[in-house]
């Protein structure tokens, strides 16, 4: 099928809801990368019991009993998402060459620097399930390849950034926000060897952390930066924070909830607290804190002006965009990804199902230079679609 449909799943670190995208692919001649264009996005958000135990299972000693019941309610979850996706889209589920979950990460453990074990990763969402509830294959379990070849297994998106995004005339940075931060970096002309991908580090999530700590729980996230605005950050403590040691890692390199989640959160809140800060204070810290992570893991690995393109959740933070912003040559002023046909938080569903496709089409999709694998593998596992929907999860 040189053009049909593919649909997009993924949940990120911020445990937020679900992201689904339908995404209209076509081969193009000769070439390796097929175009990309959405046709239709939902993004549905968890419960707030469902987000309290996908929290819970970020705990190392978490019991298997939970981590397998969430697997299955995820799976359900993701499965009425791709019904809903396709009801509301009006497009034929023979139309739908495949569905891409990356699922609902709750652990994730790269191979540490000079070590001979490989890391783990694991994230949850039963594709059996979601493949009973709709009638579709289902690829998912998209890190394992790579790090079984002794790679990071993350980022993964970099692919997609260069299928759907370099440029033979400028260098590009293409900065995705989430609970965690990472890049993309595009350099003119460039090859798929040439790209450079890693997390910078904690993202939203520590913002997010916080905002819940001073609300008693009535607030999750900094709504467009209001909070941090008022606030005056702290240079000692954030000169202090940049000492961890993920910063002085070189890439490849990729983190998560275990170095910067919760338990992070809470020494940075009492932190500040010992030092009387208020609210408004600790947010444009720990707001400048992320920027300057974000800053200093740019100038890192690429030299002067360059295009930012920037996606998902912290892109709708002003303060936290102009403080990065300010920290950097840029060409022109920051964009988001809509201009580019890549809706700002669709894009890392749009990835899932682009790779789901290159999955099909027997075709490699990591990137050695970003994740460190030893080769190029075919990412992916496969569970073949049900014959017929399971008629408890058939929407009337």
């Amino acid at each position: 099928m040189r053009r049909s449909y593919a649909v997009g799943l993924m949940s990120g670190t911020s445990a937020d809801g679900i992201d689904a995208a339908l995404v209209e692919i076509e081969e193009v001649a000769g070439s390796e990368f097929p175009r990309a264009r959405l046709i239709h996005f939902l993004c549905i958000p968890f419960s707030e019991d469902q987000r309290r135990r996908i929290f819970s299972l970020f705990l190392p000693d978490a019991p298997i009993a939970a981590l397998g019941r969430l697997d299955v309610e995820l799976g359900e979850e993701f499965g009425n998402a791709v019904n809903r996706l396709l009801s509301e889209s009006g497009i034929a589920l023979s139309a739908v060459r495949a569905i891409g979950c990356h699922g609902q990460t709750v652990a994730h453990y790269p191979p540490e620097e000079r070590s001979q074990h490989r890391g783990f990763t694991l994230q949850i969402g039963n594709a059996a399930v979601i493949a009973a509830m709709t009638r579709l294959p289902v690829v998912s379990r998209f890190r394992d390849a790579d790090m079984a070849a002794g790679g990071q297994g993350a980022p993964l998106v970099p692919y997609f950034d260069y299928a759907t995004m370099r440029s033979d005339d400028e260098d590009r940075v293409l900065l995705n926000i989430g609970g965690v931060a990472n890049i993309t970096v595009l350099p003119r002309g460039a090859a798929l060897e040439d790209v450079i991908g890693f997390d910078t580090g904690p993202g939203n999530m520590v913002l997010d952390g916080l905002v819940d700590r001073l609300s008693g729980g009535r607030q999750h996230f900094d709504s467009d930066g209001r909070l941090a605005a008022q606030g005056i950050p702290r240079a000692d403590l954030i000169a202090g924070w940049l000492g961890h040691p993920y910063f002085r890692l070189r890439p490849p390199k990729s983190t998560g909830r275990e170095a910067f989640g919760t338990g992070y959160v809470g020494d940075l809140f009492r932190t500040m607290a010992e030092r009387e800060l208020s609210g408004p204070d600790m947010l444009r810290t720990a707001t400048a804190f992320v920027a300057r992570t974000i800053v200093d893991a740019i100038r890192s690995v690429t030299e002067g002006p360059l295009a930012l393109i920037a996606t998902g959740g912290g892109a709708l933070n002003p303060v936290l965009m102009q403080t990065v912003a300010e920290g950097l040559d840029l060409l022109r002023p920051w964009e988001t990804g809509d201009r580019y046909g890549i809706l700002g938080d669709a894009k890392e569903a749009m990835a899932f199902a682009y790779l789901a496709w290159q999955f099909l089409a027997g075709r490699p999709t990591n990137v050695p230079s970003v994740t460190g694998a030893s080769r190029r593998v075919r990412q992916g596992a496969f569970t073949p679609p049900a014959e017929a929907a399971d008629p408890r999860w058939t929407p009337a």
